[in-house]
């Protein structure tokens, strides 16, 4: 009788979400088929249960009702099996025919024991529409040919068969619920096959940008390699050329993550990790919440840590920390040294790297720049109108 659990069972539930992308979609279509159909069979143990309990002129009442409590364990374990492995295999199509056999059997057995008068023949009206979502091509026509022939066998058997001109009836809309039952499929199928195709440009564009970040960045560690071989030998006209050299290897870091994540955002604390490695390896420590930017935001805020670590490093006292939060006001990144941090004068006539800390920040990023209680403190919103922003993404 009834589908049982198998609708909301682990099995099929994750097959859904696991069915290779990669494939034509079909076992993708037929998971979603069974997954629609298996609901249609719990419909079919309520209506036996509802029709008895309303007082419907049910025969052999306590075989009727253990026959549906069997009926709903077997689907029940059904539901246990893993589907999202098997259903593509001939054993799980074996399973299912197994299970058309096992419902036929079962409406049938119902109706013969309970009699024409109980109108429960009404269940093949459930029926139908699973044989139609879960058989296609040329099996469907035998499956759909065997329900039809058990409906008019079962009502010739029963007790108290029903009016011709009532069975009749029921003959008809038991076509039109095959019909029904053939167009749900063939929409499960259609979505299953843009499914499909969304997935693998999906992966594609993600292959082919993630390639693209990959040269990037292997392009911006040569030019800063190329750099450092033209770099003055006297420290003086050298610290330009280190500057520059961190600089662009704190972006390439950022391209590096990127890489690794098809192009996709970026946690936060992957994202500082590499950038504080790249900066100044050491003598740094870091505390990341758990947030995701997406490509743009993760390029500022590179830039910008780089450059207050280096800062820090340059010019402050002992350890560095960066620290980065966020809540519903938005997202806070602190650096600080060990020391009094920015004297007020230099913080008012910033050198080249605290400027581009500030251009970045409140152009880049539609920020603040501040200085409290000695850390450099960055706040801005994440830009929720970005495309593939992240919930909750941020960054600086």
């Amino acid at each position: 009788m009834g589908a049982t659990s198998i609708a909301s069972a682990p099995g099929l539930t994750d097959a859904s979400r696991t069915a290779s992308p990669r494939g034509d979609g079909s076992s993708y279509a037929l998971i979603e088929a069974v997954r629609a159909a298996a609901l249609l069979g719990w419909l079919s143990v309520v209506a036996v249960l509802v029709g008895i309990a309303v007082g419907l002129p049910v025969r052999h009442e306590s075989v009727v009702l253990v026959t549906t409590a069997l009926g709903a364990a077997g689907h029940a374990a059904l539901g246990l099996l893993p589907w999202a492995r098997i259903l593509p295999t001939r054993r799980g199509r074996l399973l299912l025919d197994l299970w058309s056999v096992a419902l036929l059997g079962g409406v049938a057995g119902l109706v013969v024991t309970a009699g024409g008068a109980s109108r429960l023949d009404l269940l093949f009206f459930l029926v139908v529409p699973f044989l139609a979502m879960v058989h296609e091509g040329r099996l469907l026509v035998p499956w759909l040919t065997a329900a039809v022939a058990t409906f008019v066998l079962t009502a010739a058997l029963a007790v108290d068969p029903l009016p011709r001109s009532e069975a009749v009836l029921h003959l008809v809309l038991l076509g039109a619920s095959a019909v029904l039952g053939r167009q749900l499929a063939a929409a499960i199928r259609r979505q299953a096959s843009a499914r499909t195709e969304a997935i693998r440009r999906a992966e594609l564009e993600g292959a082919m940008l993630a390639e693209g970040h990959h040269r990037v960045k292997n392009s911006l560690q040569v030019v800063a390699d190329l750099l450092m071989l033209a770099r003055p030998e006297d420290d003086a006209g050298g610290e330009a050329f280190d500057q520059a050299g961190a600089r662009i290897r704190s972006i390439a870091a950022v391209h590096a993550v990127l890489a690794s994540r098809s192009g996709g955002r970026v946690p936060a604390d992957e994202l500082l990790t590499a950038v504080v490695d790249a900066a100044h390896p050491g003598g740094t420590t870091l505390d990341a919440a758990p947030v995701a930017l997406p490509f743009q935001q993760a390029q500022h805020v590179g830039v910008v840590v780089n450059e207050l670590v280096t800062n820090a490093h340059q010019h402050g006292t002992g350890l560095v920390r960066v620290v980065l939060t966020s809540d519903a006001d938005g997202v806070v990144v602190r650096v600080a040294d060990e020391g009094p941090g920015p004297a007020p004068e230099r913080w008012a006539a910033p050198g080249l790297g605290l400027q581009l800390v500030r251009q970045v920040v409140e152009q880049g990023l539609r920020g603040t720049l501040e200085v409290e209680d000695g850390e450099v403190v960055a706040r801005f919103r994440p830009d929720r109108d970005e495309p593939r922003t992240p919930r909750g993404g941020g960054g600086r």
